[in-house]
């Protein structure tokens, strides 16, 4: 794997893909390895990897917070911020703190430190499939006896039964060959009255959404709390980033790729890993000329479906 091209195109074949059993799964895990580890390779191993969430309330309420928030090169990625902090905002406001927390696929490490921070955790894990990413989370946040990061599967965790108060998960699952196996484990390693924290963009052909509510309807020590619809939040973000700011997502790509032979499908790629995709078609409009074929390829693109991002909060009930 040595171009971005070639990532995408094999992690939108692993997240299309309806998986039919652990075969198909072992191969589809290796791919995603496969294509994180080049990931790993060309981002800041210090950054955020979320789309984010752009909302004023949530952006006060964040900044009115007593934190020292990691940042990425000095620079503090809010939006990113938001998305992390509302994942598990109803347990800021129910004072869970002093909790053994558990964040599924935690990428480069950011989002569990943030989270640990916020909830003052009494133990904080973070468990990632691609190795260099569960390197550089060690490297930039371990804390001993805090913060720590292990490779391992989601579909597969290394816990014990009733061992973990929260766990979160957060724009991952969708890479999951077999969604009901992650469901499962989440089950097994809450302890009663703990809580799952957890959102992700929706894909048609795997509906994780509608996975965990059928999953749901078989567990009825499993009660969903809270639900929410937060596309037009998540694409507030990605417009910001992506449209607002046009001339920064390009010069920063310019940087990226400056030497590639294939530049303009690398940005094109870049473009939608960043979520350009995802954002309603006819906000898919850049004023420079150089991006005016990203732009129309995006808005014909139908990989998304209908464009859905979903929040849940899930409690194991006692």
């Amino acid at each position: 794997m040595n171009n971005i091209i070639g990532a995408g195109n094999k992690i939108a074949f692993v997240v299309k893909h309806n998986c039919q059993n652990s075969s198909e799964a072992t191969l589809d895990k290796r791919i995603i390895q496969e294509c994180y580890t080049f990931w790993a390779g060309i981002v800041n191993d210090k950054s955020y990897l979320n789309w984010g969430l752009c909302d004023k309330k949530i952006l006060n309420e964040l900044q009115n917070l007593d934190c020292d928030f990691p940042t990425t090169d000095g620079v503090q990625n809010f939006y990113s911020l938001s998305l992390i902090y509302y994942l598990i905002r109803p347990l800021l406001n129910k004072q869970l703190y002093n909790k053994r927390i558990v964040d599924i696929g935690s990428g480069n490490g950011i989002g569990l430190k943030v989270i640990s921070q916020l909830l003052a955790s009494n133990y904080a894990l973070g468990i990632d499939l691609t190795n260099q990413l569960v390197e550089h989370s060690n490297k930039n946040f371990h804390l001993d006896n805090q913060v720590n990061y292990i490779q391992s599967d989601a579909e597969h965790l290394p816990l014990k039964n009733n061992s973990i108060d929260i766990i979160t998960n957060l724009e991952s699952s969708h890479n999951y060959p077999i969604i009901e196996h992650f469901f499962s484990e989440v089950e097994r390693v809450l302890v009663p009255g703990g809580y799952f924290c957890y959102a992700d963009v929706d894909i048609p052909v795997k509906s994780q959404s509608k996975a965990l509510e059928l999953f749901l309807k078989n567990r009825p020590n499993l009660k969903i709390i809270q639900k929410q619809n937060i596309s037009k939040m998540v694409q507030a973000s990605i417009y910001d980033r992506l449209i607002v700011n046009e001339d920064r997502f390009y010069e920063d790509s310019l940087k990226r790729f400056d030497q590639s032979p294939t530049l303009f499908y690398d940005i094109m790629y870049l473009a939608n890993a960043k979520g350009l995709a995802f954002l309603p078609w006819w906000k898919i409009r850049f004023r420079r000329p150089e991006l005016s074929y990203i732009a129309k390829a995006a808005r014909k693109e139908k990989f998304w479906g209908k464009k859905y991002y979903f929040y849940y909060l899930v409690q194991k009930i006692e």
